[in-house]
């Protein structure tokens, strides 16, 4: 069996017990947020800082790496502004653009160990840093124009928000502390090490409380859309970036496993902040995270040829 679906059992098991402790009403509903927020604010950077504060970059191509990254959701960002010739309302395309373009990482993150060994988890690490503030702006601007909400977007908050964001500036830091040498070892590196090892486990478990199974009947036609575009066209442009800039073995692997990650539940939060479709948005994480556990083995395959 191959080590990407043996590496994915854990992982979606995980999300499948969140689900179940949600349903069973073990975790009480109002005590979910709190989880998410606490992985996502705090130990996540945590885990960020340590992984890429203590990898050797210097024996991976990072830099056609984080090219090809970035330029991957370029290119999605623009296939999904051609499906706006397609006759639908604004807020709805909002949400199917956030569909082609936004990437669960976290699914990555738990998988890259196994899967990649530890240059791969240092890459899937370090691609944060400069996807989540583009993918973020391009959202924010196509949910800015299209999106129909009942007050006026505060850009200025906007943005605020995106560039201090936990997640960007736990990368920063780590990078900063790879490149300077420091806080690699010691009481302080230890002490973020042993509450990073929180940060995934509880992240896949809110993953799993969050699939919300009857929002698959809102709009099936355009989450469907929105599915292939997110499982079959980011992965396929994403390799082909890959190939063109020269990367290859574990490099590879992991940017189409960026290409073919699930749907993010901040796409959901996004949508229902800014006036898109967020029925139609749960649906889309809910079906790409089941379907991804078919899809990510078959394209990290094709990129290990």
């Amino acid at each position: 069996m191959s080590p990407v679906v043996i590496a994915l059992f854990p992982v979606f098991g995980v999300i499948a017990l969140g689900w179940a402790l949600r349903r069973s009403g073990l975790v009480a509903a109002p005590l979910w947020g709190g989880i998410n927020k606490l992985s996502y604010q705090a130990l996540m950077p945590a885990f960020l800082f340590i992984t890429i504060s203590r990898a050797d970059y210097a024996s991976v191509p990072a830099g056609s790496f984080m090219l090809a990254a970035a330029g991957g959701f370029l290119a999605m960002g623009i296939i999904m502004m051609a499906f706006r010739l397609l006759p639908m309302p604004g807020p709805v395309f909002t949400s199917l653009f956030q569909g082609g373009v936004r990437w669960n990482g976290f699914v990555l993150l738990a998988l890259a160990p196994a899967a990649f060994g530890e240059e791969g988890a240092a890459l899937a690490a370090l691609a944060f840093a400069p996807t989540v503030p583009l993918v973020n702006v391009m959202c924010v601007a196509v949910m800015t124009v299209w999106g129909k909400s009942e007050h006026t977007p505060n850009l200025k908050r906007v943005g605020l928000r995106i560039i201090t964001n936990p997640i960007i500036l736990g990368c920063l830091a780590g990078l900063t502390a790879n490149v300077a040498g420091v806080f690699q070892s010691g009481p302080v590196a230890d002490t973020l090490d042993l509450a990073g090892r929180a940060s995934l486990p509880l992240i896949l478990l809110t993953i799993g409380a969050g699939l919300d199974f009857t929002s698959l009947r809102a709009r099936p036609g355009i989450i469907s859309l929105s599915v292939t575009a997110k499982l079959l066209i980011a992965p396929a442009v994403f390799y082909a970036l890959g190939i063109l800039l020269g990367v290859e073995g574990v490099a590879l692997a992991v940017l189409v496993g960026i290409g073919a990650t699930p749907g993010a539940a901040a796409a959901y939060v996004l949508a229902r902040e800014m006036g898109g479709d967020a029925e139609m948005m749960a649906g889309h994480v809910t079906a790409t995270t089941l379907l991804a556990a078919i899809t990510m083995p078959i394209w990290i395959a094709i990129a290990a040829l």
